[in-house]
């Protein structure tokens, strides 16, 4: 069983098997893999190649983890790097990097290139951010129940595009990412609450704001035992910036 300790190493093995699916592909596409037959390279390299509907649902699934990165850090430079917005902008930078990941996996162009933050492709992706960044603007709290009705959507958006392929690399991809919208969303929650949320990890390790004496602790509904409390899957290192994303990768 992996630990938190075992993460990043969880994170670059993922990584690897992604980037291979891609060197097979292009290998294939070259002439043949050395050790793979042809006709197995060639289903490989007719794998890869997206269909509409998978196209449709990296785009979005990028444009969508995007828009929170932007939200979030527009939300830590005008309410200050102390608030869980800088660290969970971080954390969905790593996300974005995930699902460039697939989209160079399976030869999607990226909605993303070359458009500064706060522009998106996705129209409905658009209004969101422009609703939400002037609602977030209004006050801390707004912003924070901004973070809420986010998260809130990206986890619902997540289970439905999960149903949507069979590709096991992405339905790995945006199960984590689930999962990491599921502590994101705690976070929020608790800070919505007047609950204290310090340290890189947004409170989801011991000693980061949701263990005991922080008022996230037993007895609180966030202690051992309910999902984010110490021994939760998310250790004390996510303090120095470890995204959550791949706490489960067991």
């Amino acid at each position: 069983m992996k630990t938190w300790m075992t993460r990043p190493l969880a994170l670059a093995t993922a990584a690897v098997v992604v980037g291979a699916g891609a060197g097979i592909s292009a290998a294939a596409a070259s002439g043949g893999v050395a050790g793979v037959p042809p006709e197995a390279a060639a289903a490989v390299s007719s794998a890869t190649a997206a269909d509409a509907a998978l196209t449709q649902l990296l785009r979005f699934g990028s444009e969508e983890e995007r828009m929170a990165r932007d939200l979030y850090a527009a939300f830590a430079a005008r309410y200050g790097e102390g608030t869980p917005f800088a660290w969970i902008s971080a954390s969905e930078q790593r996300h974005l990097d995930a699902m460039g990941t697939l989209l160079t996996r399976y030869a999607v162009t990226d909605p993303g290139s070359g458009k500064a933050a706060g522009t998106y492709a996705d129209a409905t992706i658009q209004s969101l951010y422009d609703r939400w960044l002037a609602q977030g603007n209004a006050s801390l709290a707004a912003a924070y129940q901004v973070g809420v009705a986010l998260e809130q959507r990206d986890i619902a958006d997540l289970r439905t595009a999960v149903t949507k392929t069979t590709a096991s690399d992405v339905r790995q991809v945006l199960t984590h990412l689930q999962r990491a919208s599921e502590h994101h969303l705690a976070a929020f929650e608790a800070a919505a609450a007047g609950r204290t949320v310090t340290g890189p990890g947004a409170g989801m390790g011991p000693g980061a704001g949701m263990g005991p004496g922080a008022g996230m602790g037993p007895g609180a509904g966030m202690g051992p035992g309910a999902g984010m409390g110490p021994g939760a899957r998310v250790g004390a290192t996510d303090r120095d910036g470890t995204c959550p994303m791949w706490d489960d990768a067991r």
